[in-house]
């Protein structure tokens, strides 16, 4: 038996199964188009390569004007705080060299004079140990104490039967420490081994 088939939907049949490919390729076109992407030449690249070094250049030259001004203005703290400081301790120093220019004025032809002249150098000798104080100087005044080389500067040597070899005999400079840095070591005289000859037999 055969089947009468209705021309008409096969027609519309047949154009929406057109239609439905023409979609599918121009999806697939879409597709194809947005992934790929143009090659660069080798001039473009260049230039591209060129704008990025360029980029990198400007940046590395406003971190080094940033790494100047940070420079220049350590620097410039670090001269005001020295500055600053040095102009305290010339504060505390003017008093110390009044007393002094006092002190050279004073007559010193009577014992009365003299007395009172002496008692101005030790009143100015007491500022000065202030002003050591205040700035955390130490004098290292190392009388009859064991020679230390960290400390101490021989000036020479000598026997004495009443000191113990190795002892100090005699400061001639005292020394001075700021904290735990030596400013200058104190200048001594050291009791030398004594060498005493054996009786022969």
């Amino acid at each position: 038996m055969f089947k009468i088939v209705d021309k008409d939907k096969m027609k519309n049949r047949t154009n929406n199964d057109d239609e439905d490919q023409s979609v599918n390729t121009q999806d697939n076109d879409g597709q194809d188009t947005s992934q790929e992407q143009p090659e660069l030449s080798i001039e473009e690249q260049l230039i591209k390569s060129q704008e990025e070094v360029s980029k990198n250049w400007d940046k590395i030259l406003r971190l080094q004007a940033e790494i100047e001004n940070l420079r220049k203005r350590t620097f410039r703290d670090i001269e005001n705080a020295s500055r600053g400081s040095i102009e305290r301790v010339i504060m505390e120093i003017l008093p110390i060299l009044d007393s002094f220019e006092l002190g050279l004025n004073l007559k010193t032809e009577t014992i009365e004079e003299y007395k009172t002249f002496k008692e101005g150098q030790e009143a100015t000798m007491m500022l000065m140990k202030s002003l050591f104080s205040k700035l955390s100087i130490e004098t290292i005044d190392p009388s009859k104490m064991r020679y230390d080389p960290e400390l101490h500067e021989v000036i020479s040597t000598q026997e004495d039967n009443s000191v113990e070899p190795g002892y100090i005999i005699q400061v001639i400079q005292k020394g001075y420490r700021l904290k735990e840095r030596l400013l200058r070591p104190a200048r001594v005289i050291v009791c030398a081994k004594t060498n005493k000859e054996e009786p022969s037999t």
